[in-house]
């Protein structure tokens, strides 16, 4: 078992090219560091590319993901063989685009996916694993290319894969433009610090999983606004889902009206906060005057930064 901690965004076309020459840049320099260090030559460890099939699974009633659970089966083509592996997630946390989850991974001969091999504590208390496996079924499925790049940043190793492909179910199919950043060893703070400065590339941070998606794609469920109440106690983490989930909402609905009252929120909140002195806000607050685009500014570096760096004060706080 490992602790997934990972930032996931989308991101433009028109933006991938320049953000994967700056990773190839970086990963260069680490890997130059890296052979000198160990007085090799040249076997690349920084940079890969991978075609990724996953099929994802659950019973009709949908009884994994009433317990908090994901399930997988992914296929992976390296160097001309086909390999297999399963995975379950389960006991997500999440705040805004940082998730945090248990991740358990093992070894397929098929792509048939097989629950005996997980261990028992994966599942839910009391699962009936037998039945279970009996009535899986096939939901949904994700294809993409990954490329992948690992960084070394501060005292942290950063795994950064951009993927892009589509999440397909009932003949239909939306489209996967993501980065993830995910710790390999090290810390949060390293991660959203890195975060910040690739948020130059204009990657709008983005809540909603790969499988959260498809379940929605399967089921025809339309965007949900996020009606909490704000007040003078809200604390961070209920005013970043209010506003991450209201800006996905606008932003699927391509609604500006409803967007900028989310905004306006969002922005009496942030004045009474601590964060209001950094220079960060005040850019953000002059942005507000002047959107015209939902898109346009959800994608913006100065909205970006500033959700990222109050998922680091609420990350200080819960240290």
């Amino acid at each position: 078992m490992s602790n997934e901690i990972e930032l996931k965004f989308e991101i433009n076309t028109n933006d991938i090219a320049s953000l994967k020459n700056y990773l190839d840049q970086w990963a260069d320099c680490d890997e130059a560091e890296f052979s000198a260090s160990l007085a090799l030559s040249s076997t690349k460890r920084s940079v890969s590319k991978q075609n990724l099939t996953n099929t994802y699974y659950d019973t009709s009633d949908y009884y994994l993901r009433n317990h908090g659970c994901g399930l997988r089966v992914r296929g992976c083509d390296d160097n001309f063989a086909k390999h297999f592996e399963i995975t379950l997630k389960r006991d997500k946390k999440s705040i805004a685009g940082l998730h945090e989850r248990a991740e358990f991974n093992v070894d397929l001969p098929d792509s048939v996916p097989d629950l005996t091999v997980l261990p028992c504590h994966a599942l839910p208390n009391d699962c009936d694993i037998t039945e279970l496996q009996r009535n899986l079924q096939p939901l949904f499925t994700t294809n993409f290319e990954r490329q992948t790049w690992l960084i070394s940043f501060a005292s942290s190793e950063i795994e950064v894969a951009l993927d892009q492909g589509q999440i397909s179910s009932n003949n239909q199919s939306i489209p996967i433009k993501e980065v993830e950043l995910e710790i390999k060893q090290g810390n949060k703070n390293d991660l959203l610090n890195f975060a910040i400065e690739l948020s130059r590339f204009n990657l709008h941070l983005f809540s909603q999983s790969k499988a959260s998606r498809g379940y929605r794609l399967l089921n025809n469920l339309a965007p949900k606004q996020c009606d909490y109440a704000l007040s003078s106690q809200c604390d961070l983490s209920k005013l970043l889902e209010f506003w991450q989930q209201n800006e996905e909402y606008a932003l699927e609905v391509d609604d500006l009206e409803y967007y900028k009252q989310t905004l306006n929120q969002v922005n009496d909140q942030l004045s009474n906060k601590p964060l209001s002195n950094e220079p960060e806000f005040a850019q953000w607050q002059a942005a507000l005057l002047v959107i015209n685009s939902v898109k346009e500014f959800a994608f913006n570096e100065i909205n970006t930064k500033l959700k990222l760096m109050l998922i680091v004060a609420i990350n200080k706080t819960n240290i």
